[in-house]
């Protein structure tokens, strides 16, 4: 009865997370734009011979989207765009002689960890054309069409099922190699099975990231075009890899695996880290900043996980099939495995979310914080249950230190049939909880950053005369924001009523100016729900505080928009 509700309690579990991972939004991630020529909303006097995007790292255009247009929708973008700046800049060549008017960028490009970016922003030349306005709308400005769900879906799915053949496989190997080399034959079907879907699934990711990247259906999986643009990507190079070195694996289980001994368990276990290198390589720990110290504490935690969640596996086999005496020489090295995995593999997460998170507000307001949250909480799970099987252990096989050493005391009393039995349903309530782990992973590989998507709201105080003028915008994002300015008398602290505040937005490096004329909502307290912001960037808010027709008092704050 309790193994079916915990059985029930998983599948619950599982079910609620991939509703989560079917429902949310498809991931953008990880490359920034940093910079554009012409800048955003810029009037130019002449017409530009090209757009120039630049970005925080390397990016790809081979499955990209980069076009110019009229405010009506007429392309004058001209000639094929290419990379300079070692691949963080893109250049996009125009028509030449312009005509008077605005004109929009719509891109997409491909960031090094394999995730699509998209964005748009507008420039003018001579003065912006009025009808720019209703295309704009209120910043949500884009005609690329949303990309299909159903290739992000599938590569979640092969990315899950990629994680689980690696965990299985590297870990088996670890398990045999410490602690059980002649027990290679007994798991030469679950090895080889694991190295072939690692194999597979890596074969049909590399296809599928053409139509994921590229924006399009099912139907161009198997598009040669699309995964010449893949090869060429370091996405592309470590996938391909990862199909090579899990294909040799799985004839090198079916070549050498009937030998007993460390040998083969240490070929296995060398493929294995190939492997992980291949996905530490491929995802968010191939690029950004502390590269490529990330590659390696990315793969050394993989390798730590496979050891746990890998011996998890073998031993919720070898439970139902080890002979007493294979279990008091396998079960106290498994324990003392499995601590320092669990030491191990937490020590480089915390190092991962310090770089992927930054900010502790980031961890409760962001899709990946909240992810990386749900992982900790089941990781804790399945810990309670390692310490029951730890305990279980230390009391069955291993005798106190001081007791063996002045044989005080009586060896450990041999378990029973109900004590294994018992050990063996915690062990599987583990490997249960390791599968759901698995699958808030696959969502995370596929999430943005939390310290790229984690926009706190900007709240400021500044100095107008004798006001405390305090400013909040919310959510400090492109698009509509929300802005409260509150007029404080300094020298009492109450909040008191002006004639009239104004002022304007400016970005930094742009001469174009955002009006704003917040109205008064409550005493001293004035608010503007429409504001829009069209861009990215550091802005001043510069704001005109008018006590009387012969008082006024300026102040200016900066703040960032993300």
């Amino acid at each position: 009865m309790r193994m079916r509700r915990a059985g029930a309690l998983m599948g619950a579990l599982l079910s609620a997370l991939l509703l989560l991972g079917l429902a949310a939004p498809e991931a953008m991630a990880h490359a920034a734009l940093l910079k554009t020529t012409p800048q955003d909303s810029q009037i130019l006097d002449s017409a530009p011979t090209e757009v120039t995007l630049t970005y925080g790292e390397a990016v790809s255009i081979g499955l990209g989207q980069l076009k110019v247009e009229t405010a009506q929708g007429a392309r004058v973008d001209n000639g094929v765009p290419f990379l300079s700046g070692g691949g963080s800049v893109v250049h996009i060549p125009l028509s030449r002689g312009l005509a008077q008017g605005s004109y929009v960028v719509l891109w997409r490009v491909v960031s090094a960890d394999s995730h699509p970016v998209s964005g748009a922003f507008t420039f003018s030349v001579g003065k912006a054309s009025g009808d720019l306005a209703a295309r704009v709308g209120r910043g949500n400005l884009t005609s690329l069409n949303a990309a299909p769900r159903a290739p992000s879906i599938a590569l979640g799915t092969t990315r899950f099922l990629g994680f689980a053949a690696l965990l299985v496989f590297l870990g088996g190997a670890i398990f045999c190699l410490l602690l059980w080399p002649a027990g290679v034959p007994r798991l030469r079907k679950m090895l080889f099975g694991a190295a072939l879907v690692e194999s597979v699934t890596a074969a049909l990711a590399l296809f599928l990231e053409g139509p994921y990247a590229a924006g399009d259906g099912l139907g161009k999986t198997f598009d040669t075009s699309l995964l010449s643009a893949v090869m060429k990507t370091k996405y592309g190079e470590a996938t391909s890899t990862r199909i090579a070195v899990a294909a040799l694996a799985a004839v090198a289980v079916l070549a050498v695996g009937k030998r007993l001994g460390r040998a083969s368990a240490g070929l296995f276990a060398g493929l294995g880290l190939v492997m992980a290198m291949t996905w530490s390589a491929a995802g968010h720990a191939g690029v950004g900043s502390w590269e490529p110290w990330t590659d390696v504490f990315d793969t050394v935690h993989l390798v730590f996980v496979s050891a746990w969640v890998g011996g998890l596996v073998v031993l919720r086999r070898g439970l139902r099939s080890w002979t007493e005496d294979e279990q008091a020489a396998l079960l106290p090295g498994w324990s003392r495995l499995a601590f320092w995995s669990v030491v191990l593999l937490v020590a480089t997460g915390v190092f991962a979310t310090i770089r992927e998170v930054g900010e502790v507000g980031a961890l409760f307001s962001t899709r990946y914080g909240l992810l990386l949250v749900s992982k900790y909480a089941l990781v804790g799970l399945m810990l309670l249950f390692a310490l029951v099987g730890r305990a279980y252990v230390r009391s069955h096989y291993t005798r106190p230190v001081v007791a063996a050493a002045t044989e005080t005391a009586a060896p450990p009393e041999a378990p029973g049939g109900d004590d294994v039995a018992g050990l063996r349903r915690s062990v599987g309530v583990e490997a249960a909880l390791s599968v759901v782990v698995l699958v808030v992973t696959a969502f995370l590989v596929n999430s943005i950053p939390a310290k790229e998507a984690f926009a706190p709201p900007y709240t400021g105080k500044s100095i107008a005369g004798p006001y405390t003028v305090a400013v909040d915008i919310y959510p400090a994002r492109k698009g509509v924001n929300g802005l409260h300015v509150y007029t404080v008398l300094t020298s009492s602290g109450l909040t008191k009523t002006v004639a009239e505040v104004s002022g304007f937005l400016q970005k930094k490096g742009s001469s174009d100016q955002i009006t704003v004329t917040p109205p008064l909502k409550s005493i001293g307290h004035y608010e503007d729900l429409n504001l829009v912001i069209p861009s990215k960037g550091t802005y001043v808010i510069d704001l005109q505080i008018r006590v009387s027709d012969l008082d006024s008092y300026e102040t200016k704050q900066t703040f960032t928009v993300k």
